[in-house]
């Protein structure tokens, strides 16, 4: 037997020993565990929202540049560590596809690299364990258990499905008669949120429509009618250079303005500006300076009729979309409300540094609390009911972290709150291993719900949403039922927990390994393709 072996025996086996403590002080104890961890998951709401204002716009860009697999799973593992929550990115990569900003293709590559990047706040939680050698053993081997799962669930299903789209085909015969949602219709369900995000939020409140329209390139501007499809056929004859390519109206033009041939609704100009015959209209989101005087280019603002269509004047100015027109969306900020802006009027990065440290602190004083409370309470005769529900199956498991993460809507959460449970030994990584496969499938329950409530494009929405879901269950088929293929996942995070025994160099490699897997590969391949792109 190792020393590690010994070492993990003798922790469950203190946990197992009968304990004396006071009934009543027991009691009190246990409502402060709970307190305490509610303080826990506010604090990773807050973490996230501080990550968010930090990183928001910039991971907001990133989905622009993606146009191919490698790409693309490395910007939903960048994406995900900077707003720290794969929920979001998910969400946002599902609002991408429904708006027809994103390929269905390019999507799935970005919802497996997000998958990757979730696992990083476990791994940030395990490191608040570098006090005990054999504590942060554990909790790291606990923590990248998910880390080592996904990374070989991507190894093998992205080179298949770059060869050969089965997931897209699949979801696609699942999804083909889905509906857009309409008015009552489009509300999302929510479970435990309602009881933390209003104290969160009454600290620093997000603004996700900002991160919105930069990821969806609304920076140029939005039109706020809303046209019928002849209507936008008319602009688009007016304005672009051909039915395929109206790239001559604005510097952040994307192929996506017109894909259907026309340019979408919500990209009508304010005004256009006539020309000389056989050349395209000027495209204007802001009024044109030279333009004291304009004609409406539409004649009647409910059939869309125009008599000026066709045969513009040179140097005339046509009304279009007029004052409707939204710009500076990019520009607003992160921060919209709580006590951060309302009371001490912080700025977005400095709102977004001093959660993140707060919020650092606060996570390893709950654990701290946590583990000690935990240590008088669980011992004995409830440890060993844990111990008997945890290790009774492991398919059972499954189940369970999948519920817990279904109602906290995130894995993160979830395998976070394992995290210091497998540190102290009272959770074995055996056990944590399918409580973690459980947790990815109940994460996949808010791109589920983000794409109920999407308006357009629902097919490609539900394809995403659905395309997370089965990477999921096709990872847990291949690496968990078969006892000898379960041992490569296993073996895997086993390995990293001991590299942190290391005498000389083992406290530090939890942060070396972070940063290179989650910021510097990614950061790297993801400016490589943006300097590519550009």
């Amino acid at each position: 037997m190792t020393a590690e072996e010994k070492a993990d025996q003798a922790a469950q086996a203190k946990w197992l020993t009968p304990s004396n403590e006071n009934p009543i002080k027991k009691a009190v104890l246990t409502i402060l565990v709970f307190y305490c961890l509610w303080v826990f998951l506010l604090t990773l709401g807050v973490m996230g929202t501080g990550f968010k204002l930090l990183g928001g716009k910039d991971s907001a860009k990133m989905f622009d540049v993606a146009d191919n697999p490698i790409s693309a799973l490395m910007i939903g593992i960048l994406a995900t560590v900077l707003v720290q929550s794969s929920s979001t990115t998910t969400s946002i990569i599902v609002s991408l596809v429904g708006a027809d900003e994103l390929s269905v293709n390019i999507a799935i590559f970005m919802i497996m690299g997000a998958n990757i990047g979730t696992s990083v706040t476990n791994t940030i939680v395990a490191m608040g364990h570098f006090a005990n050698k054999d504590d942060l053993r554990r909790g790291f081997a606990a923590a990248t258990v998910h880390d080592v799962f996904n990374m070989l669930s991507v190894l093998i299903f992205l080179p298949i499905n770059w060869i050969y789209p089965f997931l897209e085909k699949m979801t696609y015969e699942m999804a083909k008669d889905q509906k857009s949602c309409e008015g009552d219709d489009c509300n999302k369900t929510e479970f435990l949120k309602p009881y933390i995000s209003p104290y969160s939020k009454g600290v620093a409140n997000y603004d996700k429509k900002v991160a919105g329209y930069i990821s969806q390139n609304w920076c140029a501007g939005q039109c706020g009618k809303s046209y019928s499809t002849d209507a936008m056929k008319k602009i688009s004859e007016e304005v672009c250079t051909s039915s395929t390519d109206c790239s001559n109206v604005h510097k952040n033009y994307e192929s996506n303005w017109m894909s259907k041939g026309y340019l979408a609704k919500k990209r009508a100009p304010a005004y256009i500006v006539g020309t000389a015959s056989g050349t395209p209209a000027e495209f204007h989101y802001d009024k044109p300076a030279a333009c004291s005087t304009s004609t409406k280019f539409f004649d009647n603002d409910t059939n869309f009729t125009s008599t000026v269509a066709g045969s513009l004047t040179a140097g005339t100015c046509y009304e279009v979309c007029g004052s409707k027109v939204k710009t500076g969306l990019c520009d607003k900020r992160l921060l919209k409300g709580g006590l951060l802006l309302d009371d001490w009027d912080m700025t977005d990065n400095g709102a977004g540094t001093f959660l993140t440290v707060v919020s650092l602190i606060s996570l390893c004083s709950c654990l701290f609390c946590i583990v000690y409370m935990l240590q008088i309470i669980v011992k004995g005769t409830a440890a060993r009911i844990l111990r008997k529900v945890v290790g009774f199956n492991g398919y059972l498991n499954i189940v369970i972290g999948m519920f817990i993460t279904i109602m906290v809507q995130s894995s993160s959460i979830t395998t976070s709150t394992l995290t210091p449970l497998a540190a102290v030994g009272l959770i074995n990584l055996e056990d944590m291993l399918p409580l973690t496969l459980g947790a990815n499938i109940g994460t996949t329950l808010t791109g589920i719900m983000a794409a109920t409530v999407v308006t357009s494009n629902p097919v490609q929405a539900w394809q995403v949403a659905l395309c997370h879901l089965f990477f999921n269950i096709f990872g847990i088929l291949v690496w968990y039922p078969i006892p000898i293929i379960r041992k490569i996942p296993l073996d895997g995070a086993r390995f990293l927990g001991k590299m942190t025994t290391n005498p000389k160099w083992g406290q530090i490699f939890p942060l070396v390994y972070t940063f290179i897997c989650f910021f510097i590969i990614p950061g790297i391949a993801y400016g490589i393709t943006a300097a590519a792109s550009s």
